[in-house]
């Protein structure tokens, strides 16, 4: 069972863009503030192999010094595959976004669809 206030789903590579995709590229998913900076509240690392991924973004899950996950009215959750294997965005990357999500939600279906220009 999710810790209070956390929120749960799947993460899923569109059928579209799999080729575009290694099994050992990094995935990011996590969840930002909805209002203010891209600074993540939290963050998990898994590899495109892993998917489809159950996830589940939490405060343990939470970046030094970054405000609570729970604390918030609701967040944007993201997940991005960077071929890179670093944290920043970079032209090429596969990602998806989910907009308008209250901690505490389950089920959030994240579907990486679209291209970073």
């Amino acid at each position: 069972m999710a810790p209070r206030g956390a929120i749960s789903g799947e993460v899923m590579l569109s059928g579209k863009l799999a080729g575009q995709a290694r099994a050992e590229d990094t995935v990011f998913v996590y969840a930002r503030q909805a209002e203010g900076g891209r600074m993540p509240l939290a963050v998990i690392r898994v590899k495109v192999a892993d998917l489809p991924y159950r996830f589940v973004l939490d405060d343990r899950a939470a970046l030094s010094g970054s405000p609570k996950l729970t604390a918030q009215a609701s967040v944007v959750v993201e997940a991005r595959i960077a071929r890179s294997g670093q944290a920043q965005v970079s032209s090429g990357d596969l990602f998806g976004t989910v907009s308008g999500v209250k901690p505490g939600s389950g089920n959030v279906r994240l579907v990486i669809d679209q291209v970073q220009p």
